[in-house]
């Protein structure tokens, strides 16, 4: 995966010995060597790699995992087992969320927060079943029954805390492990345990989901780790069986041998396997992080189009066609009562950023625009077109990943004047068929998104004359852009794809400025130079909200929301318009946005023009 940008957010951690970076060695000594530095693995956690993999911010003052930690405190018959596995007095997940909350300890709207807790708990329910086998299926209903609902009131515990983003694991098939593979009782037990565990986390995820609004990515460890043992080679091991601590030739061999095994001891696995733990982790929050980005760039290729027809606009008002005029004899070019018709031919690009805000990934595009569009003059007072253009954006998404779209658009537009009065009017429809290409960890992610965009506006000026040859004047405007997509399901590795259903992306804009308009004459070519400065003030923003799911965990739904805009920017243009002869003209405009905090936008328009 391609190296992140740093993030705002910042890293929590909280569970057992999977996400511990060395708590419990801080207060017991255990895991001695060959345990990698207090870490329950022969190297380090996955937590410890996430980091490196979102670019958020981390340091080991916030992991609060402890090895052993039970998910609350357990009581299994009439055994008070306590709040951890090695000792009952240590700290079990609950007591870390007591500690960091009477720290005072909270979460920032951009944190991740992840909780992975469980297994300790069954590990003490397996030894009870092999002191009691007859007491078996009543024993793993109610370890599951405890362990679901303490992890449902940990979780909650955080969401009360702020948490916004939180990675809640599944176990992986503890009848894999070397603990239970040896037996075919064992395997049965452990399958037990871990198969309902996984069936009933969803259900009380997606209903705290439900009712706190926090998104809760559950991570399919079981479809990763029956994945992995089905083919070891896919993710480079040759040993999915045995515990590498418990075989001389791996514990005594190099860190690559010992990464060739999936298991550091009977129950965790190697820092390779936890690495890859971390790189689905990462995947997953990139991809929901994504999902945004499809519609707002199918609103930047409206824009774009948008800004076309505007650049059209201003042509026919500076004399670049048959079907203009001159208003005061200053806007260069005189409409021609023979030559009512005009066709052209306009290209136009624009580029643009958009930064990355929460978890909504930023993303730099281009877009490329060719329309063909004929205008006509209705009367000496009002000049209507209508365009036909194919556009072409690019957007390569913060992170990794791309987004194109390709569509079709459809414009109309009008120029109305009355003395030094004008009105501007356009509107434009586009359909778009957008490609989403990801990273995954094994192979790429694709989504195919379609849907339409449609946008309309206009501005209303008036023109005052300090020179014979120089009009100045206000201009207000006002532009509405909408950009939706259908449900969409991508294809690709089945950990990672994720179901996105129906979206629209909305703003409103005002602006307001002003105009200054000359005209020469250049070795017969009459020139009539423009420029503008405005305002722009978003009045309605992009609040609106869609939902997805990941494939592999459908029942748990998270709710997207696109990012939030700046309120105000400027926006600045410049142009000049030519007239070479009676049917012959051209004109040329760049526009560019400025002081616009999420990113600014950059457009060259050309036109071309024949007269009939």
């Amino acid at each position: 995966m391609a190296a992140p940008a740093a993030k705002a957010g910042n890293l929590y951690v909280f569970g057992d010995s999977l996400s511990d970076d060395g708590n419990l060695y801080k207060l017991t000594g255990l895991p001695p060597a060959p345990y990698y530095q207090g870490r329950f693995s022969n190297g380090p956690v996955w937590v410890e790699y996430l980091p490196g993999l979102t670019g958020l911010g981390f340091s080991s003052a916030n992991d609060y995992a402890y090895g052993g930690a039970f998910t609350g405190a357990l009581t299994i018959g009439t055994t008070n087992a306590g709040t951890n596995l090695e000792a009952a007095a240590l700290p079990g997940i609950s007591t870390e969320i007591a500690s960091f909350t009477a720290a005072g300890g909270s979460f920032g709207a951009n944190d991740v927060v992840t909780l992975w807790g469980g297994a300790n708990n069954y590990f003490a329910y397996a030894a009870a079943v092999q002191a009691n086998p007859a007491a078996a299926t009543a024993l793993v209903t109610q370890g599951v029954t405890t362990t679901i609902t303490q992890l449902t009131q940990d979780t909650t515990a955080l969401i009360n805390l702020g948490a916004r983003m939180l990675i809640v694991p599944n176990l992986p098939d503890l009848g894999l492990t070397p603990n239970f593979n040896t037996t075919a009782q064992g395997v049965a037990l452990g399958d037990a345990f871990s198969q309902a565990h996984d069936a009933a986390l969803p259900t009380e995820m997606q209903l705290l989901h439900q009712g706190t609004g926090a998104n809760i990515i559950v991570l399919n460890t079981e479809a990763l780790l029956n994945r992995v043992v089905a083919d070891p080679s896919l993710y480079g091991f040759s040993n999915v069986t045995n515990a590498c601590l418990y075989t001389v030739s791996c514990v005594t061999g190099s860190i690559a041998t010992q990464n060739s095994y999936l298991f550091w001891d009977n129950v965790h696995p190697t820092t390779h396997a936890q690495q890859i733990i971390a790189e689905y982790a990462a995947a997953s929050l990139q991809g929901f992080e994504s999902l945004t980005v499809p519609a707002r760039v199918n609103a930047n290729a409206a824009e774009s189009f948008a800004g076309l027809l505007n650049a059209r606009l201003d042509a026919l008002q500076n004399g670049a066609s048959g079907a203009s005029y001159d208003i005061n004899g200053v806007n260069g070019g005189t409409a021609d009562p023979a030559h009512k018709v005009a066709m052209f031919l306009s290209v136009t690009g624009q580029f643009g950023t958009r930064k990355t805000e929460g978890f909504d990934s930023g993303y730099n595009y281009r877009s490329a625009v060719t329309a063909l569009g004929v205008d006509m003059r209705v009367n000496e007072h009002l000049t209507a077109g209508v365009s036909l253009a194919y556009n072409n954006t690019h957007a390569n998404v913060s992170g990794g990943g791309t987004v194109q779209d390709n569509g079709v658009d459809v414009g109309l537009y009008a120029l109305a004047t009355s003395g030094d009065a004008y009105a501007k009017l356009y509107a434009a429809w586009d359909h778009d068929n957008d490609k989403t290409q990801r990273n995954g960890v094994i192979g790429g992610i694709t989504g195919k998104p379609s849907g339409t965009s449609w946008s309309a506006g206009g501005a209303v000026g008036l023109k005052f004359h300090p020179t014979t040859t120089i009009a100045v004047g206000p201009e207000f405007g006002l532009g509405y852009t909408q950009s939706g997509l259908g449900n969409y399901t991508e294809t690709g590795d089945a950990l990672l794809t994720q179901s996105v259903n129906s979206q629209s992306y909305k703003q409103l804009v005002a602006s307001a400025g002003g105009t200054i308009a000359t005209s020469v004459s250049l070795g017969g070519v009459a020139l009539a130079p423009h420029a503008g400065a405005a305002a722009e003030f978003l009045l309605a923003g992009p609040n609106q909200r869609f939902s997805s799911a990941f494939t592999d965990v459908p029942g748990v739904t998270l709710t997207n929301s696109y990012p939030h805009q700046t309120g105000s920017w400027g926006l600045f243009n410049l142009g000049v318009s030519a007239t070479f002869t009676q049917r012959f003209s051209a004109s040329l405009e760049a526009a560019t946005t400025a002081f616009k905090s999420d990113g600014n936008d950059t457009q060259v328009t050309g036109n071309v023009l024949w007269r009939f």
